[in-house]
């Protein structure tokens, strides 16, 4: 199952990110390349391999965990009325340990890792996703940027 709608848009990088990206893109084509300009077809003038773990501070392909939905399972309802589900680790609701492990551990590391992101590049997010009722914001409220950065302080 594929969840079109959580596909991050209005992604921001910066220039040194876009070079990271086309530089795995080059080392990573079998045959050609393309580009607008020419000097973009030489990434690796300006980004080394040796770095590959630190691209992006270490983030440059993980989409912004605060425009991501933490769901655990996934349901289907069929024409006729029918319906199934499955959790997390692809188990059926009849099947042993349906929806047991993690749940709280899983929901606390994500939030822990919303944390991170929040604390590394600010209140403004780094891709959106769409909501019920479109995008999600560009930018956190101060109040939802405060909780992000406060989640797991004990008062």
């Amino acid at each position: 199952m594929f969840q079109l709608l959580a596909i991050q848009v209005e992604r921001h990088l910066t220039e040194q990110e876009v070079r990271e990206i086309n530089f795995i893109i080059k080392a990573r084509a079998l045959r050609f390349l393309a580009a607008g300009k020419e000097e973009w077809l030489y990434p690796d003038q300006h980004v080394s391999k040796a770095d590959w773990a630190n691209y992006g501070k270490g983030y440059l392909l993980m989409p912004d965990p605060r425009s991501v939905s933490f769901t655990s399972e996934v349901l289907i309802g069929f024409k006729g009325g029918t319906s199934t589900g499955f959790d997390a680790y692809g188990r059926r609701p009849w099947e042993r340990d349906y929806r047991v492990p993690g749940g709280s551990d899983e929901w606390h590391r994500f939030n822990k890792f919303r944390k991170e992101f929040a604390k590394k590049f600010g209140p403004y997010r780094r891709g959106r996703s769409f909501q019920i009722n479109g995008l999600d914001e560009e930018k956190d409220s101060d109040d939802l940027h405060k909780s992000f950065l406060n989640y797991g302080k004990r008062h």
